[in-house]
């Protein structure tokens, strides 16, 4: 039996995924939870930009990245123990969501760091 070239169409169109239609709610609710995940890792790189300007001696001549490191490792668990009190479901967070919130975190302390020092 052979494979014409309408049956590989065809496969091809069962093999796309269906695009989910959210209701008007759960678009909300999307949205809200978009501006917590943003929102958290701005405080939360804010505070240690402060922590670090008013600590300035203490970290002074420690490597870079041990610092980031660092600030990773404690965000994340922060971010960890927090969402789950502001209705965001961690257990569905995947790696890349993991690495977006970190990221964030991240660039919200070397901007607010950068303004702190000027």
């Amino acid at each position: 039996m052979s494979v014409t070239v309408k049956d590989k169409k065809e496969e091809k169109k069962e093999a796309q995924p269906v695009a989910k239609i959210l209701t008007p709610d759960e678009r909300k609710k999307l949205l809200i939870e978009g501006i917590k995940k943003t929102a958290v890792p701005a405080f939360i790189g804010a505070a240690l930009a402060l922590l670090f300007v008013l600590t300035a001696d203490k970290i002074a001549g420690k490597p870079w990245y041990l610092v980031l490191l660092l600030v990773v490792l404690v965000s994340y668990y922060i971010q960890r123990f927090l969402y789950p009190l502001i209705d965001i479901r961690v257990k569905e967070f995947e790696v890349k969501d993991w690495l977006y919130v970190e990221f964030l975190t991240i660039i919200y302390l070397l901007v607010f760091w950068t303004l702190l020092l000027n």
